[in-house]
């Protein structure tokens, strides 16, 4: 009897995305789309902190969070399809390649994200220089959720980001060779 993850495993195999997808070109334009929906939340940040508190700053924010969400949302699934479950199934269900492929990613994805923080870091400090005197910014409480949204979104992703970037193409299959013959 199978179980549940080897039923999610054989359907993510067989989904109609993995031929859209097959290809490396194919999976970095759905990787550029994905970047493109974390940009969008990363500057609905920009657009509260200079706007909060206000209905603009929320309307705006929201409209933007809807984009990424609606952008976000399908390139993920695709990505996960694309990436054949690599980032999604528990590694006692993947082959020694995915767990190479997913152990690479989130190595990668560690790094970025520490660049990530380290670059809000210095420029937090650049701007709190800016204002009053080292160490003092005001930030709009507005800003805390949606900043703590946005690195949990950059965060999730990212790891899938570099799978879908880096991941080669597949070898053609033994059965093609043997039907061309």
């Amino acid at each position: 009897m199978s179980s549940t993850w080897e039923k999610r495993r054989d359907r993510l195999e067989s989904l109609p995305a993995n031929r859209l997808w097959a290809t490396r070109p194919a999976r970095r334009r759905l990787v550029a789309a994905g970047a493109a929906a974390l940009v969008v939340l990363w500057a609905g940040l920009v657009v509260i902190a200079q706007y909060a508190p206000s209905d603009l700053a929320r309307n705006v924010y929201l409209s933007m969070f809807g984009v990424g969400l609606v952008v976000g949302l399908p390139v993920i699934s695709w990505l996960h399809a694309a990436t054949r479950g690599a980032m999604y199934l528990p590694e006692q269900y993947l082959d020694e390649r995915q767990r190479t492929e997913r152990h690479r990613a989130y190595t990668s994805a560690h790094g970025a994200t520490t660049a990530v923080l380290a670059l809000l870091f210095v420029l937090a400090n650049f701007v709190s220089w800016q204002q009053d005197g080292p160490l003092s910014i005001t930030i709009p409480l507005a800003l805390i959720g949606p900043t703590a949204l946005t690195l949990a979104a950059t965060h999730y992703t990212m790891p899938l980001l570099i799978a879908g970037w880096r991941l080669p193409d597949l070898p053609p299959d033994d059965e093609d060779e043997y039907e061309d013959a």
